[in-house]
């Protein structure tokens, strides 16, 4: 992969995402490094439209990085943030309150390029990469908060009672005669000699 190039599975270049926050990692002293970012309204609608969701609201994240042995940064954290959908039993906009603890590492890009493919992808815990020594903290936040918002948005509350029809409409039509049932009559029957 080209280092400026797109991320594996993504059309977004290295540093350029919605909530991108690049850290050198010569930066980040022994001690460690708190960083800290809140999502300005711009970037909010563009997130929105990234999730496929109706908003994002309060998106935040407090992360503290710590260098690592062979040029690596370990982050851990805490993301928050809310998402407006629409219900898809309701069809009534909702939102979902999402609030995370991570832990992300980073290695240099060479490294998890050299490292050999796990068989069960989900499994693995693949690090993000640090290309050209610097890491993005923003974009991987980014991630791990899409991961949490729901793809089947439901109220607690809500319960599909079929598709406006009274429980009468429903269980008549239950009854009604399945379109299979004529081909059936015209199956010949079998001769019994």
């Amino acid at each position: 992969m080209d280092e400026q190039g797109a991320s594996e599975g993504f059309d977004i270049p290295f540093g350029e995402a919605e909530m991108s926050l690049v850290v050198l990692h010569d930066e980040v002293p022994p001690t460690g490094k708190t960083v800290t970012h809140q999502a300005d309204a711009q970037t909010l609608a563009a997130l929105a439209e990234r999730f496929s969701v109706e908003a994002v609201e309060g998106l935040r994240y407090d992360a503290v990085l710590m260098p690592m042995a062979g040029g690596c940064l370990q982050a851990t954290g805490k993301v928050e943030g809310r998402v407006q959908q629409i219900c898809g039993v309701t069809l009534e906009p909702m939102w979902t309150e999402i609030n995370e603890a991570f832990s992300v590492s980073f290695q240099p890009l060479e490294m998890i390029e050299a490292a050999e493919e796990p068989e069960d992808e989900f499994d693995a815990d693949v690090p993000e990469p640090i290309v050209s020594g610097q890491a993005d903290i923003g974009e991987a936040v980014t991630q791990l908060f899409a991961m949490e918002v729901p793809a089947y948005p439901r109220k607690p509350d809500a319960s599909f009672a079929g598709y406006g029809q009274s429980e009468d409409e429903m269980a008549a039509e239950d009854k009604a005669a399945s379109p299979f049932a004529a081909l059936a009559a015209l199956k010949p029957e079998a001769d019994d000699s």
